[in-house]
């Protein structure tokens, strides 16, 4: 999408990067352009030209078990445009965007990746060279540029704790070729820095700031030949973001926040933003389960393990039971497993006998299963592993 737009969030959430999977994503952004300035300083707007934006960003992602994948985006927009003798608004589509990204390690405690991209000209372009230019303090504010762009971005991401995982991003992007009116676009660079706080399982903060740099523009000179250097593109904008996120669901997410503007040093006259808002729903999908992870037993001690969920109330009950009795089993391995995604392609498999939650599997000291305790029997896995320590029998037969 269009840079100078700023269209969203920018939500650190890991992809599935070991199997398929599919991504999608919507957003939508308001951002008000009420502030003309010039250098750093605010300059004169007799007229009171102001634009609002309005933008929505389509996006879907595809994820191969590589850690290879493809992403598209989409913004459709509308742009009210005002003075104090009129008012228009202009919608339509943006710029499509293609990237393809090669993520490394696989790991939850870090990550980083590669990206190459297109920005292709879907949208209309509205010529700005010569006599036809726009007024120059809305030249970045159409959503069409007219030219297709190449992309690069490096990113990175840490688990510092827990309950906070700090990330950084760097874009850059320059035009291929002039536009059909001979302007051509100057190169840009964004850097982005953020962290998010998990306040609960399904609650976060995310913090994010960015610098943005574009360099200036050229246009024909009509009358001397050779180009000439716009008056009024280029220049510096930082904003920061704050935002809180909700996990609905595995896999579904929404974010609500605000962008607001720090610090603006622009080339001529442009208008700078003001306080904005976003907000942006996005849905991820395994499309093939897990291979199924096998637990190892604690060879020399008799294993529990135990498949649980904060939905699953008989889990709840279990727990309790095998937490009061673990002080007094010191022959004893209890193994957790969280399944709360279950039965989501997320969510570790449940071993092979088992359809449904409460489930437990007990082994012996060599490692063989003695046991697949479902329903009831789960529920009697305390009176069990005291049979089973004090005489060797009394455990139900494995299917």
């Amino acid at each position: 999408m269009n840079p100078a737009l700023p269209g969203g969030a920018l939500v650190d959430t890991a992809q599935t990067e070991d199997r398929w999977s599919l991504a999608a994503r919507s957003s939508y952004a308001f951002v008000p352009y009420d502030r003309l300035q010039q250098g750093t300083s605010e300059a004169p707007n007799p007229n009171q030209l102001a634009v609002a934006v309005h933008l929505a960003l389509l996006q879907i992602q595809a994820t191969a078990p590589t850690a290879t994948s493809l992403d598209v985006q989409l913004p459709i927009g509308a742009l009210s445009a005002s003075t104090i003798a009129e008012r228009r608004t202009d919608t339509g589509i943006g710029d499509l965007e293609l990237r393809v990204r090669q993520a490394w390690p696989r790991t939850r405690r870090w990550g980083a990746g590669i990206t190459v991209g297109l920005a292709l000209p879907t949208g209309p372009y509205v010529a700005r060279a010569g006599a036809a230019n726009l007024a120059p303090e809305a030249s970045y504010l159409t959503l069409g540029r007219g030219v297709p762009w190449w992309i690069a971005e490096v990113d990175a991401r840490i688990a510092a704790t827990r309950f906070l995982s700090v990330f950084a991003q760097l874009t850059f992007r320059s035009p291929i070729r002039r536009a059909s009116d001979g302007f051509e676009w100057g190169s840009e660079q964004r850097t982005t820095i953020g962290a998010r706080y998990a306040v609960t399982k399904r609650l976060g903060l995310v913090a994010t700031a960015d610098a943005q740099w574009r360099d200036g523009t050229t246009e024909p000179d009509p009358f001397m030949g050779g180009r000439l250097s716009s008056a009024n593109a280029g220049g510096w904008q930082s904003t920061a973001s704050v935002s809180g996120t909700w996990a609905v669901r595995p896999g579904l997410d929404v974010a609500v926040g605000a962008r607001i503007p720090l610090y603006a040093d622009v080339t001529g006259n442009q208008l700078v933003p003001s306080i904005g808002g976003f907000v942006a729903l996005s849905y991820s999908r395994s499309l093939a389960r897990p291979a199924p992870k096998r637990i190892a037993p604690e060879l020399g001690k008799l294993t529990v393990v135990d498949y649980w969920a904060t939905w699953c109330a008989p889990c709840v009950e279990i727990s309790k039971r095998l937490e009061a009795a673990a002080s007094r089993w010191p022959d004893v391995a209890i193994v957790k497993v969280d399944a709360t995604a279950w039965p989501d392609a997320d969510a570790p498999q449940l071993p092979a006998g088992a359809a449904a939650l409460p489930v437990i599997e007990v082994f012996d000291a060599a490692g063989k299963r003695l046991a697949l305790l479902r329903g009831d029997d789960a529920l009697r896995i305390v009176e069990i592993i005291d049979r089973i320590r004090a005489t060797g029998s009394g455990v139900p037969s494995t299917p």
